[in-house]
């Protein structure tokens, strides 16, 4: 029974990694491959906790794939492990997705939170977020992790809390999702800066 118990957490906990990791990549594609959309995302010029769910209505639907698969073998792990009484895995796991959401909360307030080492070496100090949104050039494409800054680690795009006195500003310069109305900022916009993308791709 215990061998069982620990294989499930173990199937559980890679599978937590393995979701970590998708929506570090969808983040990433999201930032290389539909910029149109997360542009919104990012067109905020101060860091406020409602920016956390600034995102368009298409970014949505696309950036979310990578991590389904993972998010999917996670929920039929916690659906065996509580229909065998393993309710511990139940709460390890709703924990995690609550931790997520609050980490990404707190990511985008005002409020600075970086976590003491050792913590702070698997897991993404909030205020760390404040690099990713930040306009100086040399913070660019940084800190993509939601919970675990580990994947940053590993494909090099970490920086830590040293960084952030270099914060001169955040947004987007000149981003045209500020100059209209958030109705076709949300809907239509994007759509109109991907086609006009394409078409200039494939022109």
């Amino acid at each position: 029974d215990f061998n069982k118990r620990f294989s499930i957490f173990i199937i559980f906990f890679i599978a937590m990694l393995m979701y970590e990791l998708g929506e570090y990549l969808g983040h990433r594609i999201a930032h290389k491959y539909f910029w149109e959309f997360h542009e919104f995302h990012h067109s905020a010029t101060e860091m406020n906790i409602l920016n956390s769910v600034r995102l368009s209505f298409w970014e949505n639907l696309f950036i979310s794939f990578p991590g389904a698969p993972f998010l999917v073998l996670a929920n039929l792990l916690i659906l065996k492990a509580s229909s065998e009484g393993y309710w511990f895995i139940f709460f390890i796991y709703v924990f995690w997705i609550l931790g997520g959401e609050l980490f990404m909360h707190l990511g985008h307030s005002t409020t600075k939170i970086i976590f003491p080492k050792p913590f702070s070496y698997v897991f993404a100090s909030p205020s760390l977020h404040w690099l990713h949104h930040s306009t100086n050039p040399k913070h660019f494409e940084k800190n993509f992790g939601r919970v675990l800054c580990i994947w940053d680690r590993i494909f090099g795009t970490y920086l830590d809390e040293s960084h952030l006195k270099d914060i001169t500003g955040f947004g987007v310069g000149k981003s045209e999702y500020n100059n209209h109305h958030p109705l076709y900022a949300y809907y239509i916009l994007p759509i109109n800066k991907l086609i006009k993308k394409f078409k200039i791709f494939f022109a």
